[in-house]
C-alpha cells in the first residue's frame, strides 16, 4: 500500500453509507457492502437531478422568479406574475379597465387615417404634451432627430412605463395597458405621417397667418421624410403606423385577458 493510499480518508458509499475499512478487499471504486460502483451511481444521481430540475423549473419560474434563473425564464415570470390571492375589487376593476380599452379602442381603430377624429380624441390631447417634450429632449442630437423626437418619445413613454410596471412593480396587467397605450400612440401618429406632403393639418402654435405660412418649416414628418427622399411614401408609412398600432392593441388585449383569467382562478371566494 502506497503512502497516498494510506493518507486517503475512508470513503463512504453514496448509496448505503458504508465506510470502507482497511480490511476490505476489492476495487477501491466499488462498495464492499452493496457492490455499487461509486462513479456510476453518482453520475446516475446527477442525471436524475438535472432532468428533474429541467422538468419543474419552468413551472416554478412562472410564479417564483429567481435571480439565478435564465433571463428568458425571468422575463416569462414577470409577464405572467399573479399574486397568490386576488380580491374581487382588484379583479373586477381590472376587467372594467380592459373592457373600456376594448370598446374605445375598437372605435378608435375603425377611424379613417385621413379624417379628423383621431386628432380630436381625448387621448390625443394626453399624448400631445409628451410629443412636444420629445422635441426638447432630442434637440441636442441635431435638427432631424429633434423633428423625429416628438413622435419617438410619444411612443417610447408607454414602453418605459411598461418596463417599470413589469420589473419594479410586478404588475403585468398595468404593463399590458401601457402596451395598449403605445399602440394607440402609433395610430395617433398615422394622420400626421400621412400629411407629410399635403401639410394640410393645423399644427400646434398656429395662431396667425404668418405661422401657417411657415408650416413647411415646422411640420415634423415633412422634415423627417424630405431628407430621406421618402415623401412619396407618406401614405404607406401612415398605413404601416396604423397597422403596428392596431397589432399592439390587440396583443395588449390578449395579454390582459389571459392575466385576468389567471387572476380569476386565484380569486378569494
Amino acid at each position: 500500500m502506497t503512502a497516498s493510499e494510506t493518507d486517503t480518508p475512508p470513503q463512504a458509499c453514496p448509496k448505503c453509507g458504508y465506510v470502507r475499512q482497511a480490511s476490505d478487499t476489492g476495487p477501491q471504486a466499488e462498495c464492499p457492502h452493496c457492490g455499487v460502483i461509486y462513479a456510476k451511481y453518482l453520475e446516475h444521481q446527477f442525471q436524475f437531478a438535472l432532468s428533474s430540475k429541467i422538468a419543474i423549473a419552468p413551472e416554478i419560474a412562472a410564479d417564483q422568479p429567481d435571480e439565478r434563473a435564465p433571463l428568458w425564464l425571468r422575463i416569462r415570470a414577470a409577464l405572467w406574475h399573479t399574486p397568490d390571492r386576488i380580491n374581487s375589487l382588484t379583479l373586477y376593476g381590472n376587467a372594467a379597465v380592459l373592457i373600456g380599452t376594448v370598446i374605445w379602442g375598437l372605435w378608435f381603430i375603425l377611424q379613417p387615417i385621413d379624417g379628423d377624429t383621431v386628432g380630436a380624441s381625448f387621448l390625443h390631447h394626453v399624448d400631445l404634451p409628451f410629443h412636444e417634450f420629445g422635441h426638447v429632449l432630442f434637440r441636442p442630437f441635431g435638427t432631424w432627430l429633434m423633428f423625429l423626437g416628438g413622435s419617438l418619445f410619444q411612443c417610447l413613454l408607454p414602453l418605459i412605463l411598461l418596463v417599470y410596471f413589469l420589473d419594479w412593480q410586478s404588475q403585468p396587467f398595468s404593463a399590458s395597458i401601457c402596451l395598449w397605450w403605445c399602440g394607440q400612440n402609433f395610430i395617433d401618429l398615422a394622420p400626421y405621417i400621412g400629411d407629410a406632403r399635403a401639410m394640410a393639418l393645423p399644427l400646434t402654435g398656429e395662431w396667425s397667418d404668418e405661422a401657417v405660412e411657415m408650416r413647411d418649416l415646422r411640420h415634423d414628418w415633412h422634415n423627417i421624410l424630405a431628407p430621406l427622399h421618402a415623401l412619396p411614401y407618406d401614405h404607406v408609412l401612415a398605413g404601416l403606423s396604423k397597422f403596428i398600432g392596431t397589432s399592439l392593441m390587440v396583443l395588449a388585449w390578449t395579454w390582459g385577458g389571459m392575466l385576468l383569467l389567471k387572476q380569476w382562478r386565484k380569486l378569494e371566494r
